[in-house]
């Protein structure tokens, strides 16, 4: 027949195992809530140009048909830039977040059918809007 101290003893690791499966039932839904926002944020897909020097969220006007999807962590891994009209970094809530109204505008150099210059303004680094990207 057990004794009380040995019933103690048996009964000791049991508790210490509930124990631990309530702590792990806390922490699962934790840790699988940080596993899956590490993996979104480099998993997101991206379009890469076929000339290849920027990557653009798929809604981008940028991107055309003869695109090709990676990871964002391809797309640095290759050296690309993020776009600077679709921003593909602000989008996925990753990389380095400029602060409203910080961003350089200036009149495109582009010139019109007419032969006047280009209205529009313009925040991409080579200076000519949308409708004059060379």
């Amino acid at each position: 027949m057990l004794s009380l101290f040995n019933l103690h003893t048996f009964l000791k690791p049991l508790a210490f195992a509930m124990r631990l499966k309530r702590l792990l039932k806390m922490l699962l839904p934790v840790s699988v809530l940080i596993f899956g926002i590490t993996i979104s944020t480099n998993a997101q897909t991206v379009y890469k140009t076929p000339s290849g020097k920027k990557y653009h969220t798929a809604a981008c006007h940028m991107v055309k048909n003869v695109s090709e999807a990676i990871t964002v962590e391809q797309a640095r891994q290759l050296g690309l830039e993020p776009c600077k009209i679709c921003k593909p970094d602000m989008a996925y809530g990753s990389g380095n977040k400029q602060p409203q109204g910080e961003s350089k505008t200036v009149q495109c150099k582009g010139i019109t059918k007419a032969g006047t210059r280009c209205k529009h303004m313009t925040s991409i680094a080579n200076g000519y809007c949308f409708q004059h990207q060379p």
